[in-house]
C-alpha cells in the first residue's frame, strides 16, 4: 500500500466517520471522537512504514528522521480530522463548545495521533515485515482493551490502552487524573517499546551484542 493510497483511505474513514456523526448526534465534540478514533486505525500504518523502510549499518539518523516525519504527519491528520468535524458541525447546524473546550479537544486529537502513530513506529520496529507490523497496531491494542475490559472493567482501559485513553481524551473534560492516565499510556505504549526497540537495533546494527540474544559457542565451530 503506497502512502498516497494510504492517505486518501486515512481522509476517507474520517470523511465518512464525520458524515454519520454529524447525522446521529450533530455538535462538534459529539463529531470529532468517532473521526479521530475512526482515523487512529490507520494512521500507525504511516509508522510502520516509516520503520520498516530501507536502511543501511549505522543510519540512526535516517530512522530518528523518519520517526519525526512520521509524528509530524500524525499532527496533520489530526488536524485534519478536527477540519473535517468542524465542517460536518457547521453543516448539520450544530453545537459548538466554548472556545477554551474546542481548542482542548483538537489538543487532544493531535495527542489521540501521536499515540497511534508510536504504536506504529513501534510495532515497525518489532517486525521487518510491513503487513505483520500493520496487523499488529490493530490486534495488540484491541486484544488488550478487550481482555481488561472483561477482568478489570472499572476503568483499566482508560490507563493502558490507546484506544480507552483517546476515548477519554476526546470525550471526557481534562483533569488531573486525564493527564495521569495519559503520561501512563504514553510510558508504557509510546516511550518503552520505542525506546527498547530502537536501542536493540542500534546494537545490532553496529555490531554489539543484543542483552539477552543467544551467542554461538565458540568451540562448537571445532567440534
Amino acid at each position: 500500500m503506497t502512502h498516497k493510497r494510504l492517505t486518501l483511505a486515512t481522509l476517507l474513514l474520517g470523511a465518512v466517520a464525520a458524515g454519520l456523526a454529524a447525522r446521529s448526534a450533530p455538535g462538534f465534540r459529539a463529531v470529532l471522537a468517532p473521526v479521530q478514533l475512526t482515523m487512529s486505525v490507520l494512521v500507525p500504518f504511516f509508522g510502520v512504514l516509516a520503520m520498516t523502510g530501507p536502511s543501511r549499518p549505522g543510519a540512526d539518523h535516517r530512522r530518528a528522521t523518519r520517526l519525526l516525519a512520521a509524528l509530524a504527519l500524525a499532527a496533520g491528520f489530526a488536524l485534519a480530522g478536527s477540519l473535517l468535524a468542524a465542517l460536518a458541525t457547521a453543516l448539520t447546524g450544530g453545537a459548538w463548545p466554548p472556545a477554551p473546550r474546542t481548542a482542548w479537544l483538537v489538543l487532544a486529537a493531535v495527542l489521540v495521533q501521536l499515540i497511534a502513530q508510536l504504536v506504529g513506529t513501534a510495532c515497525g520496529l518489532l517486525s521487518r515485515r510491513p503487513l505483520v507490523a500493520m496487523a499488529a497496531t490493530i490486534v495488540i491494542p484491541m486484544t488488550v482493551t478487550a481482555v481488561l475490559t472483561v477482568i478489570a472493567p472499572g476503568g483499566a482501559v482508560r490507563w493502558l490502552t490507546p484506544f480507552g485513553n483517546a476515548r477519554s481524551l476526546l470525550t471526557d473534560a481534562p483533569t488531573g487524573t486525564t493527564f495521569a492516565a495519559l503520561g501512563v499510556v504514553v510510558l508504557l505504549w509510546c516511550v518503552l517499546p520505542n525506546a527498547a526497540l530502537l536501542a536493540i537495533h542500534q546494537r545490532r546494527e553496529t555490531g554489539r551484542p543484543v542483552p539477552g540474544a543467544a551467542r554461538s559457542d565458540p568451540g562448537s565451530a571445532n567440534s
